[in-house]
């Protein structure tokens, strides 16, 4: 099973010279959201990634630190970015609204478990008050 904090890429066969052309990339931080200025870079569309098994989530970025695979052109690595920044996953959203949600409903229980007993102890004091008179 492959590393889901690491993306290997290859760049488009358009503009890739002879030879390999990869880079891999792995997060560095947490999802966070697109500004107005970045809408239109391609980590903040909508759309299944490269190896097409998950879709992204727009307007979101994550920082990624990429790295040139052995074997890569100086010329083309010279003339050519890494990556910044790739578009969020929408499982590790959801992973983490997840076990969010899971932490909220557990301190309600406890909560709601609290007030049970608080009003419990309440009315059987209010009960033995009122056996005594």
């Amino acid at each position: 099973m492959a590393n889901p904090d690491t993306t290997t890429t290859t760049a488009p066969a358009t503009t890739a010279p002879p030879g390999p052309t990869h880079y891999t990339c792995v997060n560095s931080g947490a999802c966070e959201p697109c500004a107005d200025t970045e809408k239109a870079q391609p980590y903040c569309q909508d759309g299944p990634p490269s190896n097409g098994d998950r879709w992204l989530l727009a307007a979101y970025k994550q920082p990624v630190a990429c790295a040139w695979d052995a074997g890569v052109a100086r010329a083309y690595r010279d003339s050519h970015d890494l990556p910044r920044y790739v578009a969020c996953d929408l499982a590790d959203l959801g992973r983490r609204a997840f076990f969010r949600n899971q932490l909220v409903f557990v301190f309600l229980g406890l909560a709601a478990f609290v007030l049970y007993l608080w009003r419990r102890r309440r009315l059987a004091s209010a009960a033995n008050y009122s056996a005594v008179q």
